[in-house]
């Protein structure tokens, strides 16, 4: 894991010295550097919820339940979501599993739809608990 850290954090420093340069955003963006911006500040982000999803063995099944609810929070802003439509696909497949799954909760918007289409009163929707080991056993 520490290489993956190491490239993880080499990569967010090019991203950074980027955003507080505007020629060097304008070399790499091409667009405003307003965009440009926000979308790679975005992409940070995503990176740092991969690098907690690789990492996720480390954490206790409290605090790990904890952050998964963060992540969840944290996802459900509307610039983030459009940010993950677009380009989730640059992402692995277990971590475009997990996004999809445990944190974006699509499965259960699934089955919410199909209650609803049924006549079925819809309930707020509910904070599974995914456990260390159902987390661990998508990256294989």
């Amino acid at each position: 894991m520490d290489a993956k850290v190491r490239l993880h954090e080499g990569t967010r420093t090019l991203l950074l010295t980027a955003l507080d340069d505007p020629e060097l955003l304008l070399a790499i963006g091409g667009s405003s550097e307003e965009d440009q911006k926000q979308r790679r500040y975005r992409q940070l982000w995503l990176n740092h919820i991969e690098m907690i999803f690789r990492q996720r063995e480390l954490f206790d099944k409290a605090h790990w339940q904890g952050t998964l609810n963060d992540v969840r929070d944290f996802m459900e802003m509307p610039h983030m979501r459009s940010h993950w439509a677009a380009y989730g696909e640059f992402y692995s497949e277990n971590f475009r599993e997990f996004m999809e799954k445990d944190v974006l909760l699509r499965d259960i918007e699934k089955k919410k739809k199909k209650k609803k289409k049924a006549g079925k009163a819809e309930t707020s929707r509910p904070e599974p608990e995914v456990s260390m080991k159902t987390a661990q056993s998508s990256e294989t």
